[in-house]
């Protein structure tokens, strides 16, 4: 079992949350995809991203699904948990569920809908979250796509002087900017990881310490492969897993209007949940499901 001393690295998956038609959580396909996942030997697990649509649930299936994690994840595998929200308040809200289920990691965004946009604000909102957090960890996360704001570098490194994270995930897919962090994160004792596919075997080999890649929700294997190439140094190897880690992005993110779609419809075709994504968000199209059903055998 991990330490919780050791800092979060390798491959967190951002998992997904398997819905039924009415948007609510199905714990046993959950459960399923959960159980898969650790199997496969993936270092870590997030719940309630935008993968896992947190921001769309209810606040009573936000629970179920925080409760439902916990429950088969038990201590075998850090726990991580979104409580990004539209204020503060909401925020320190879910800390306080996570407080009570027993989470040890907590993984906040600035608020969104009227963003805030300034380091102040940024800082306040971490500084009312960490007074409330209690034992659970805070990791900071930026991904400027859904919060429309930037959490700076300046402003990551300032949270780790202050002691209030050890840990920041970074989506921006701005390559110079997460090497700007990893340099600077580092020698604060920071870990990285990265959140954008696209740009995680670059990550790696400028020594961010893990990625949290959607896709590993249909192919943990391929990014457990391209951690390990990366810590490893190997170029080559990089390179290989990346060109797999392309066709996957191919299929499942970019060829629909929905990105979730396509990554929920090819966790239904291998036996888990229906692929029904979170009202009013669109199903995966007829020409991303062929290009699914191309690329993912059912019994993979």
């Amino acid at each position: 079992m991990k330490s919780v001393n050791e800092p979060l690295h390798g491959v967190i998956v951002p998992v997904i949350t398997p819905v039924k038609r009415n948007d609510g959580v199905d714990r046993a396909a959950f459960g399923r995809q959960l159980r898969r996942l650790m199997k496969a030997g993936v270092h870590g697990i997030f719940v309630g991203g935008s993968a896992g649509e947190g921001p769309l649930l209810t606040d009573a299936e936000w629970r179920r699904m925080v409760e439902t994690a916990r429950d088969v994840v038990d201590a075998r595998s850090p726990l991580l948990a979104g409580v990004m929200d539209t204020s503060t308040r909401r925020v320190l809200d879910k800390l306080a569920v996570l407080r009570h289920v027993g989470y040890r990691y907590a993984v906040l965004t600035p608020t969104f809908y009227l963003a805030t946009k300034t380091s102040r604000e940024h800082l306040r909102l971490f500084a009312a979250a960490q007074k409330a957090a209690g034992d659970v960890e805070l990791v900071a996360y930026n991904i400027p796509a859904c919060t429309n704001s930037v959490l700076a570098v300046d402003t990551v490194c300032a949270l780790a002087r202050r002691g209030w994270v050890r840990c920041v995930k970074d989506s921006s897919g701005d390559l110079p900017t997460m090497k700007k962090l990893i340099r600077r994160g580092h020698k604060l004792g920071l870990s990285v990881l990265s959140g954008d596919e696209a740009s995680s075997g670059a990550a790696l080999l400028a020594g961010a310490d893990g990625i949290i890649p959607v896709c590993a929700n249909v192919e943990p294997e391929t990014f457990l492969a391209l951690y390990q190439a990366g810590a490893a140094g190997d170029r080559a190897a990089v390179a290989r897993q990346m060109r797999r880690v392309t066709e996957l992005r191919a299929a499942l993110v970019l060829a629909g209007p929905c990105w979730l779609a396509g990554i929920k419809y090819a966790v239904s075709r291998l036996g888990i949940g229906s692929g029904a994504v979170v009202a009013p968000l669109e199903l995966a199209t007829a020409a991303q499901r062929r290009l699914v059903r191309q690329l993912i055998a059912p019994d993979r």
